[in-house]
């Protein structure tokens, strides 16, 4: 479960990586319901990068998927919700860069990110989540 101990552990892999590759970021984390834990904008991060970091983070969240992913709900012809423009809200995105943080069979949270490209965004996050399951065991997941 995501709490703020986790978060602020998180964030902490998450800076010091975008230090390493020399960017900045806007890194949101959400709980499995998709409330914001924990909002980090970088300085010199661009401001909306912060919103649109936690909209990609909740939209992963709550969909269970990748922020990237959630379009295929939008197509008629496809199985889904339907989503178009009438039932938007205004967290959902489809922009890449959000992904769900598993545990298992059991997802924890979300991790949204916003400085880049939307693929450097995708690449950042999950390698934030690669490095959370290595360390697992001491971040006590």
């Amino acid at each position: 479960m995501m709490n703020l101990k986790l978060a602020k552990t998180i964030l902490s892999i998450a800076v010091s990586n975008a230090k390493e590759i020399e960017r900045v970021f806007s890194i949101a984390l959400v709980d499995e319901n998709g409330w914001l834990v924990a909002l980090h904008r970088m300085d010199g991060a661009p401001i909306p990068t912060a919103e649109i970091a936690r909209d990609k983070a909740w939209t992963a969240a709550v969909f269970r998927r990748p922020s990237s992913e959630v379009s295929v709900y939008g197509d008629p012809g496809a199985l889904g919700f339907g989503l178009n423009a009438q039932n938007w809200n205004d967290r959902l995105t489809t922009i890449p860069g959000g992904l769900p943080i598993w545990d298992g069979d059991s997802m924890i949270g979300a991790i949204g990110a916003c400085g880049a490209t939307p693929e450097e965004d995708v690449s950042f996050c999950q390698k934030i989540i690669d490095e959370i399951r290595s360390r697992q065991d001491n971040l006590k997941i």
